[in-house]
């Protein structure tokens, strides 16, 4: 049976340490206001790979939409 991913209630890390460096990457291309394209081609991955990584972010930062991933990332000191 899989494990369920990580979310705050179940990790007790901070964010910064469950980020991977391409999660860093699409969270900083998404602050500067980028779309879903825009950032394929900054990352040379498909668009498809974008919304799964940003889908990432809103799990790991406990974000339910994506215009909250940002917010959230900016008030922990992320971006």
């Amino acid at each position: 049976m899989a494990r369920p991913p990580p979310t705050e209630t179940t990790d007790d890390r901070p964010p910064r340490t469950r980020l991977t460096a391409r999660d860093l990457e699409a969270l900083r291309h998404l602050a500067e206001g980028r779309s879903t394209a825009g950032i394929a081609a900054a990352m040379s991955i498909s668009t498809n790979t974008v919304r799964t990584r940003i889908r990432r972010l809103q799990d790991l930062l406990g974000a339910p939409a994506r215009d909250q991933v940002v917010a959230r990332a900016r008030a922990r000191g992320l971006v």
